[in-house]
């Protein structure tokens, strides 16, 4: 894990996030997806080996293989600065059987990846989120190990004490379609009638995690966000093969 003292802030920070976002992209002020997620789910999505294929992706081509306007054009972002994309640990998660939990609602996952780019959108006619954060690693090996961490700890987290100090409940779903990447483990995060839902998926060596939220108790709660979803993991892997990394 990171040596504490390397990016330990006040967790509050993450989630002022927004202080550090571009709006020249169009975007509001949509702040860090206050993440939730629980459940991991089955083994069994895999699509495909864990192999190494190239280098990887820098900042700069991790930036340019994140969904843009030109790319959603009924959607407007908000945009993070390079250097501002990953979180910072707080206090550890309590049991530490849920810590990938909080490190995935945090932007600050383990293993720690070399290059990370994130935004928040939502149509131009609702003000629905979703967050999405993408890590680059330099093997897929270290890629497949953040999906195994998330997934093992659905099987044991059911709830637990945050950094904030809430105490949200933890929910394993099944193991969504990977669609164009390998493979994706999903869970869901929910305190106060309020629920997180948290995909991540694996592509090659990256890494892309998706987060919506929404009330618990309503009609269309969980309701999946397919085309954001669609379209970023199709430009990540075209991205990513023509880097020679798919």
């Amino acid at each position: 894990m990171r040596v504490d003292g390397l990016r330990r802030v006040p967790a509050v920070v993450a989630m002022l996030a927004t202080a550090a976002l571009l709006t020249g992209c169009g975007g509001g002020d949509e702040g860090s997806a206050d993440d939730g997620g629980t459940g991991g789910a089955a083994e069994g999505s895999a699509k495909g080996t864990q192999e190494k294929a190239g280098g990887p992706l820098d900042a700069a081509a991790l930036e340019s293989a994140a969904v843009a306007e030109a790319d959603l054009p009924d959607y407007t972002f908000t945009v993070f600065k390079q250097g501002t994309v990953l979180g910072s640990k707080g206090e550890p998660a309590d049991p530490a059987v849920c810590q990938p939990m909080e490190d995935i609602r945090l932007r600050s996952p383990e293993p720690e990846p070399a290059a990370a780019a994130a935004r928040s959108v939502h149509p131009k006619t609702d003000t629905k989120a979703t967050t999405i954060e993408l890590y680059a690693y330099d093997r897929a090996a270290d890629a497949g190990e953040l999906l195994t961490r998330v997934r093992e700890a659905t099987k044991s987290c059911t709830g637990y004490k945050d950094d904030l100090g809430l105490q949200p409940t933890v929910t394993a779903l099944p193991d969504p379609d990977p669609g164009p990447g390998d493979e994706a483990v999903a869970f869901k995060r929910e305190s106060s009638g309020t629920a997180f839902w948290y995909r991540v998926v694996r592509s090659g060596s990256n890494v892309a995690v998706f987060g919506w939220q929404g009330l618990a108790a309503h009609k269309s709660a969980g309701v999946v966000p397919d085309e954001v979803i669609t379209v970023q993991l199709k430009k990540l892997k075209k991205l990513t093969e023509t880097a020679g990394t798919g």
